[in-house]
């Protein structure tokens, strides 16, 4: 038993190891650079011309800011979508052997305790069919159905789901 909890502290170390060196670059790298020191004006010679000045030294160019880093990766376990029907089965059976269940135009069998987190996932276009009114009397509004041949967008479902 001691040696499961040593394995599942170790990522966390690792983690926060390299957080610091991550939070200790950017302070080094955000720090200002110190000023160069001038150098000293000359003596004047003895001889009757002055002796002609330096020009002022060029100040040292500003630090270029830090790279913005990239977001943080989603947190939510549900994809974010599928490009198409085809992509959405074969996601189906991937999630669904890591306890997630995939709920949306096409149902997967699922043994019943399995899943511990469902998402729901729906047809995001939709395709408008105008229909023509017949004899002209009545006027028919158009047609929207899902476009089952397009994307699919997933979302986190609630706990339980009631059939």
């Amino acid at each position: 038993m001691a040696s499961d909890k040593s394995i599942a502290a170790s990522p966390a170390l690792v983690f926060l190891a390299v957080a610091a060196l991550m939070v200790a670059a950017s302070v080094r790298a955000q720090a200002p650079t110190p000023a160069p020191t001038p150098a000293p004006a000359p003596t004047p010679a003895p001889t009757p011309a002055p002796a002609p000045s330096q020009p002022a030294p060029t100040p040292a160019p500003a630090p270029t800011p830090a790279p913005t880093p990239a977001p943080a990766p989603s947190q939510s376990p549900c994809p974010p979508g599928f490009s198409n029907s085809t992509a959405f089965i074969l996601g189906v059976k991937q999630f669904l052997r890591r306890g997630i269940l995939l709920l949306g135009p096409f149902l997967a069998p699922v043994i019943p305790g399995t899943s511990t987190t469902k998402c729901l996932c729906y047809y995001s276009t939709n395709i408008t069919t105008n229909v023509q009114p017949i004899v002209g009397i009545f006027p028919v509004p158009p047609i929207v159905r899902p476009n089952v041949i397009g994307p699919i967008a997933c979302v986190r479902g609630p706990a339980t789901i009631n059939f």
